[in-house]
């Protein structure tokens, strides 16, 4: 190991219990979904392309894990894989996709107009690149000298690629890989000029963070357990960073307590408002922040889907190694409302002053409310979700309500209580195991473990069953203002 991990060496046959039997669940499916032929994983999630393709980002991840265990025939596998990956990076100096890589090797080349998002994805650069810093860092010494060199001119490549794409602070997880990936190569290659921008852009994420207590990208049950690992990695190697190292310790701190205040360990989720979520169970699908939250609680406590039986967004279990790896340092004083729910609370947080925006969450006994004002301003992204309800179906069970993103929305929760605006036309979508379409009305919602009253200026009320929810829209004349407000009765049916 190497002489900049200034923690406990965290090689397979020293993790903990939680952390161990963690570990090989993603290594077992790693395992299922690896191709010998192609040297990479299948990947399982991607809607971007349609036919069977492979994981370039996946495949990574799974070669740090292969490192980290280290069994017979493992560190070769994991060269192969490596060296593989090197060749799907894009060596297009000028290109807006220069030093990224390919997502699979079966989608094509990006064209001269290459259109983010759509024929290629920036962020990989620091995804993989971070990743090849933690091996070059910790596992050089089995790998053969040639792919090294291949490495090294990788993250050459990548780093000016990502210098050119003059990143946002405020887009918080690829912003904190930045700023490692930028430090490292800076001290690794001696380019000062390189260190200095990466510790500028830590600078400016503590920043942004300190305004609010809070990341711009907010509250996100995947995207914070890549920050997360950002920031343990920032913390793990004050000799790329002391600045960094130093931010990074602060921050993982800062972050894990609000986490606990949005979080709800009986129901195992965080309320929302999500900026950024890819479902609304993390008991149903596999959020990255419900991977870190493994490391500390038992497979009964922690808000992870079961492993051995098939679950949503799946692949991002091979995240697991990195995070393994690293360790998770919750401070002592948040562990307790990951293990049990502590008391009813509203919790309130200014995001942004200009437009400004809001979250506010109420969390109870066996519901939690969220709700985002947001100036109207459009999202992001359609990952945002700013209108939710969780609560409890049956004992190990839950239903949950978001709001369908139709136009810009307001707002705002309260003790049992949801209240929104928007323009013309509100939408839900509802999941209630063992719910019936005929105790949906207009003015009021009879699902199981709970009642709704329903108040809005909406003139029409529309049902639409789903595979295991149902839409519920209300809309009002055509570009006229709509309010409405859901209140969950005290006393659940």
């Amino acid at each position: 190991m190497s002489k900049y991990l200034n923690m406990v060496t965290r090689q397979f046959d020293l993790l903990d219990a939680n952390t161990r039997d963690l570990f090989a669940a993603s290594m077992r499916w790693m395992e299922d979904h690896w191709d010998e032929s192609a040297n990479l994983l299948w990947n399982t999630d991607d809607a971007k392309l349609t036919t069977p393709h492979h994981a370039i980002r996946e495949s990574v991840w799974y070669a740090f894990g292969l490192l980290m265990r280290a069994r017979p025939g493992d560190k070769a596998r994991a060269a192969r894989v490596i060296d593989t990956v090197l060749d799907y990076q894009f060596d297009a100096p000028g290109r807006v996709f220069h030093g990224t890589f390919l997502r699979a090797p079966e989608e094509p080349y990006p064209p001269a107009d290459a259109v983010i998002w759509r024929d290629y994805d920036p962020n990989w650069r620091e995804f993989i690149i971070t990743v090849f810093a933690l091996v070059l860092l910790e596992y050089a010494e089995p790998l053969p000298g040639a792919l090294r060199q291949k490495m090294d001119g990788a993250i050459r490549q990548a780093v000016a690629g990502a210098l050119a794409r003059g990143l946002s602070a405020s887009y918080t997880n690829i912003a904190l890989m930045y700023a490692f990936m930028v430090c490292f190569a800076g001290q690794r290659f001696d380019e000062p000029t390189w260190l200095a921008e990466g510790e500028r852009m830590a600078r400016e994420v503590d920043r942004l963070f300190k305004q609010h207590n809070a990341f711009a990208e907010y509250n996100s049950p995947t995207y914070y357990g890549d920050d997360l690992y950002a920031l343990a990695v920032w913390r793990s190697y004050p000799a790329v960073s002391p600045l960094l190292a130093q931010l990074g310790t602060e921050l993982e701190a800062r972050l894990w307590r609000d986490v606990a205040q949005f979080y709800h360990a009986d129901l195992r989720n965080l309320a929302g408002p999500y900026d950024r979520s890819y479902g609304m169970d993390m008991c149903r699908y596999l959020a990255i922040l419900g991977i870190w939250m493994r490391l500390v609680l038992d497979k009964t406590r922690a808000p992870l889907p079961d492993t051995d039986h098939p679950f949503e967004h799946e692949d991002d279990i091979a995240f697991v190694p990195l995070v393994a790896f690293l360790g998770a340092n919750v401070p002592p004083d948040v562990l307790g409302h990951f293990v049990a729910f502590r008391a009813e609370r509203q919790v309130e947080r200014v995001l942004a002053d200009t437009p400004r925006r809001v979250a506010t969450a109420w969390l109870g006994k066996d519901r939690m409310i969220g709700g985002e004002f947001t100036s109207r301003t459009p999202p992001q992204s359609n990952q945002f979700h700013p209108a939710t309800i969780h609560w409890r179906v049956e004992a190990d069970r839950i239903g949950w309500v978001r709001a369908l993103y139709l136009e810009p929305l307001d707002a705002r929760a309260s003790k049992n209580r949801l209240e929104m605006a928007t323009t013309s036309e509100i939408a839900f979508l509802v999941h209630a195991p063992g719910a019936s379409i005929e105790q949906i009305e207009r003015d009021a919602w009879l699902l199981p473990g709970l009642s709704v009253r329903v108040e809005t200026n909406a003139v029409e009320m529309r049902v639409h069953p789903r595979a295991d929810s149902f839409e519920i829209r209300y809309t009002v004349a055509e570009k006229r203002p709509i309010e409405c407000m859901l209140q969950c009765e005290e006393e659940s049916l």
